[in-house]
């Protein structure tokens, strides 16, 4: 793996980690006050895992930057901004007029759905299948608590769901991340001390 790749990678994954990591907690949180089990010992529990998260992606944005990082591609921005705006406007639609129609049961379902297929175009964007299997995992939940989850409980249900899949997402990427960080600091430390016995 190039060092420039790795740099971007890393603090690639270290920005999308944070996000997925702050609203899997607000989803967690919201499904813990739907189903009114908010207490200060869940609310302690999440800030606790919340920093956990944090603390390893700021962990992976000092390692980024040990190497040199490749230029932006000021396009891709772009089309990120773009893909986010959407997201948004959508997420903003489906809230106003599922109230209108007095769907709020199925607001949850909806955004999770709509969160879960702003991935897709995210992952061929940064090139990063993870956000498939994300997607989709999110995408699938969000019809499967529609189905099968009955309406009196469908909210606390979804949010628990979407907050655990993207929490999961969060620590996955992580792991991956800090696996080839500590693989290319070991490679270079060995190549370090070879330098170091030739001389």
């Amino acid at each position: 793996m190039e060092h420039t790749h790795l740099a971007n990678q890393l603090s690639g994954r270290a920005i999308g980690s944070i996000f997925f990591s702050f609203f899997g907690v607000v989803w967690l949180g919201l499904a813990f006050y739907i189903r009114q089990a908010l207490t200060t010992g869940t609310i302690i529990g999440l800030a606790s895992l919340l920093g956990v998260l944090i603390l390893t992606a700021l962990w992976l944005f000092k390692q980024s930057t040990r190497w040199p990082k490749a230029t932006e591609d000021p396009n891709r921005s772009r089309a990120f901004n773009r893909v986010n705006a959407i997201q948004w406007i959508a997420v903003a639609v489906i809230a106003f007029s599922f109230s209108k129609l007095h769907l709020d049961a199925y607001i949850m379902s909806a955004i999770t759905a709509v969160v879960g297929i702003h991935l897709f175009p995210l992952a061929k964007l940064f090139r990063y299948p993870m956000h498939n299997i994300t997607g989709a995992a999110l995408v699938l939940w969000a019809s499967a608590t529609v189905l099968l989850v009955p309406t009196e409980i469908l909210q606390g249900i979804t949010a628990l769901g979407t907050g655990s899949v993207l929490l999961t997402s969060a620590a996955i990427a992580q792991g991956l991340a800090v696996r080839a960080a500590m693989r290319a600091n070991a490679a270079e430390a060995n190549r370090t001390e070879h330098l170091c016995m030739e001389r």
